[in-house]
């Protein structure tokens, strides 16, 4: 039996796959926890922006026509950009999804590269209990013709 194991430039080619891959899961679960992260930020900042307490509520209110003048561009300013920020925490959703689907099939990839290193692993594991069985056969049969011939110079 080659001492050998056939397969180990095979081996090292899987053991490699599974590295990358597993480079490419570790990228991929960054990737998904910045665009958490980022998204956090972003509701948050959402969350903390209010309109000011003078603002007017009742842009019909005729006792305060001339409070509603002076308000009106800075309560269209403070709408359009709660609402900017609400379209911009969409997208901040749409890519925590993507990071997130991405991070899913990597985790995939470096799942079948491990399954196929340890396929590999596994067969060598074989040969090495095969090299060892072969080497024990090899010393018992040593072993026997070595009694059979004390057996035999024993006995005349």
């Amino acid at each position: 039996m080659n001492r050998n194991f056939a397969l180990s430039g095979l081996m090292r080619v899987r053991e490699l796959q599974e590295e990358r891959a597993a480079a490419d899961l570790a990228q991929a679960n960054r990737a998904r926890l910045e665009a958490q992260v980022a998204r956090a930020v972003a509701e948050q900042k959402l969350a903390d922006q209010t309109f000011p307490a003078d603002a007017p509520a009742d842009l019909y209110d005729e006792q305060h026509a001339h409070e509603v003048s002076v308000h009106t561009p800075t309560w269209r300013a403070i709408v359009a950009a709660r609402a900017s920020a609400a379209a911009l925490l969409g997208e901040y959703h749409h890519a925590v999804s993507v990071a997130a689907d991405a991070a899913d099939a990597a985790t995939d990839e470096w799942s079948e590269a491990r399954m196929r290193a340890a396929m590999i692993t596994k067969l060598e594991v074989k040969h090495h209990h095969e090299l060892e069985a072969a080497d024990l056969r090899e010393e018992q049969i040593v072993l026997d013709e070595s009694a059979l011939r004390k057996a035999a110079e024993v006995t005349p």
